[in-house]
C-alpha cells in the first residue's frame, strides 16, 4: 500500500497545528509528523481525497497563512520515516513508551515497546500522555479494560501492566489490529484480545473502564454505545479532541448518563474523563 504524505507550512504554527491535525484526523488521516514550522500528515492513498482539504486551507482566521505540497509514499520509505520522527513518551516516572530502536531507560515502573508502523501518530502524543496520565489514577487491578481505538494497543498494554484482569483492544482498521497484536505479543500481554471492530460490538455492561483516544465526531456518535458498555460505577476516558470541543463532549457524555468528572489539557488537546453513576 502506498501512502499520500500532504507537509504543511502553517504561521503561526501555534495552536493551527494541533487544530489541524484533529481535523486532518477527521478525514482519516492516521499519522502525523511535528516539523519546525508546520507539520507532515499521511493517509492510504486510496483514501485520499484533494477535495475535501478545499475547507482546511483557509482554517479559520484569516490571519493564518497555510501553505502545503503533496508526495507519494511507497510501503518501503515508510520504516525510514517513522523511525525518525517517533520520540519516546514519557509520564513522570510511572511510564516510558518507547519503540524497539531506542535505547533502554532505567527508573520507569512501566516499560512498553511499542512498534508504531502506520497505525501511530506522532501528533497524537499529547493525547496518548493525557491517556496515560488519567489511567494511572485509576486502581485497573482486577478489572475489566476495553482499549476503544487501540490503534497500537499501547493502552491495552499499559492496562495489562496494571493489573487488569480482562482486555479487549478494538480498531476498525485491520492494519492497526495485527500491529496491535504484534506488540501484545513483543511486550509478552498476550492475554489481550485485540478485534476488528468498532463502538457497536460492545455488549451492555462489560467493562470497568473504557479507553477511548479517537476523534470527536467519532466519539460524538459512539457516546451511547460506550455508556451502555460500561458497567456502573465504571470510568471513560476520551481524548483525541481539542480544548474547543470539551463543552459538546460533556454534553454528549451527559446526555448517556455519564457523570463528566474531570478534564486534563496537554497544549491545545483534551481528555475527558467520565463516570456511570451506581445503580440505586
Amino acid at each position: 500500500m502506498s501512502y499520500t504524505e500532504l507537509e504543511f507550512l502553517i504561521a503561526p504554527v501555534h495552536p493551527w497545528r494541533d487544530v489541524l491535525i484533529a481535523e486532518l484526523g477527521e478525514l482519516g488521516f492516521d499519522s502525523f509528523e511535528e516539523t519546525l514550522g508546520g507539520m507532515r500528515a499521511y493517509i492510504p492513498s486510496d483514501r485520499y481525497e484533494r477535495a475535501a482539504l478545499n475547507g482546511l486551507l483557509t482554517m479559520r482566521d484569516p490571519h493564518v497563512r497555510v501553505s502545503m505540497t503533496v508526495r507519494e509514499v511507497k510501503n518501503e520509505n515508510w520504516n525510514a520515516l517513522w523511525e525518525s520522527s517517533f520520540e519516546p513518551v514519557r509520564v513522570g516516572k510511572e511510564v516510558i513508551i518507547r519503540a524497539g530502536f531506542h535505547a533502554a531507560e532505567a527508573g520507569f515502573r512501566h516499560e512498553l515497546v511499542i512498534t508504531p508502523r502506520m497505525a501511530f501518530g506522532t501528533g497524537h502524543h499529547a493525547t496518548t500522555h493525557m491517556m496515560v496520565e488519567a489511567m494511572l489514577a485509576l486502581d485497573l487491578e482486577g478489572s475489566r479494560v476495553c482499549d476503544m481505538g487501540c490503534g497500537t494497543g499501547v493502552l491495552a498494554i499499559l492496562a495489562a501492566r496494571m493489573g487488569a484482569a480482562r482486555i479487549l483492544a478494538v480498531d476498525y482498521d485491520m492494519q492497526a489490529v495485527e500491529n496491535a497484536q504484534d506488540n501484545v505479543r513483543g511486550n509478552h500481554c498476550e492475554g489481550i484480545v485485540v478485534e476488528k471492530g468498532d463502538v457497536t460490538s460492545l455488549g451492555p455492561d462489560s467493562y470497568d473502564a473504557i479507553l477511548a483516544n479517537i476523534e470527536r465526531n467519532t466519539l460524538l456518535r459512539g457516546m451511547a454505545s460506550l455508556g451502555a458498555a460500561l458497567r456502573a460505577g465504571g470510568t471513560l476516558l476520551l481524548s483525541g479532541f481539542l480544548r474547543p470541543d470539551v463543552p459538546a463532549m460533556r454534553e454528549g457524555a451527559s446526555a448517556q448518563g455519564l457523570e463528566p468528572i474531570d478534564v486534563l489539557y496537554r497544549g491545545e488537546w483534551a481528555l475527558l474523563a467520565c463516570r456511570k453513576p451506581e445503580r440505586p
